[in-house]
């Protein structure tokens, strides 16, 4: 993994993760870490909280492999890949040195408007302007993540997911 080649430094908006070196496309970046809860668990202001099933979160650490310093992007260069309780980070493509680390929050998120959304502020040509739930993207954006695989099973396949 690259975690030892990424940075914490001022962003287009608030802090973001930066590399210090060109990572390859398609590898691990980094392992989320951070304390598991439920959606009956989070705060009230739970905006930083990553959604890694269909009701569990990962709560923020405020380090350089927490989810609190990986900003949204449109148009993103790294994707959240879920198994059981690990999240790791991948690259989508070949990323160069001193560049953003960014997701797409919707491609984790089974939100609606009610309970969260955003205003994005990316820069991204396409920038959607609100983020939510997956279920509000672009039908043919959709599919794209999902032949990409980079939506997690319990947005992509909700039917295989045991409730509990």
């Amino acid at each position: 993994m690259y975690t030892q080649y990424l940075e914490v430094r001022p962003a287009h908006i608030g802090k973001g993760i930066f590399t210090k070196m060109e990572i390859p496309a398609n590898v691990p970046i980094t392992e989320f870490r951070g304390n598991i809860c439920t959606a009956e668990q989070l705060p009230e202001d739970s905006s930083i909280y990553l959604q890694i099933g269909p009701n569990t979160f990962l709560m923020p650490t405020g380090t350089v492999v927490g989810a609190d310093f990986i900003n949204h992007a449109c148009q993103p260069n790294c994707t959240v890949r879920a198994v059981g309780n690990r999240v790791i980070l991948y690259s989508l493509y070949v990323i160069p040195k001193n560049t953003e680390l960014t997701f797409d929050y919707s491609t984790t998120s089974t939100d609606t408007y009610d309970t969260w959304k955003m205003e994005c502020k990316c820069p991204a040509f396409k920038c959607r302007k609100i983020i939510s739930g997956f279920q509000y993207l672009d039908s043919q954006l959709k599919e794209d993540y999902i032949k990409r695989g980079l939506v997690p099973i319990y947005i992509s396949h909700p039917n295989l997911i045991l409730k509990r």
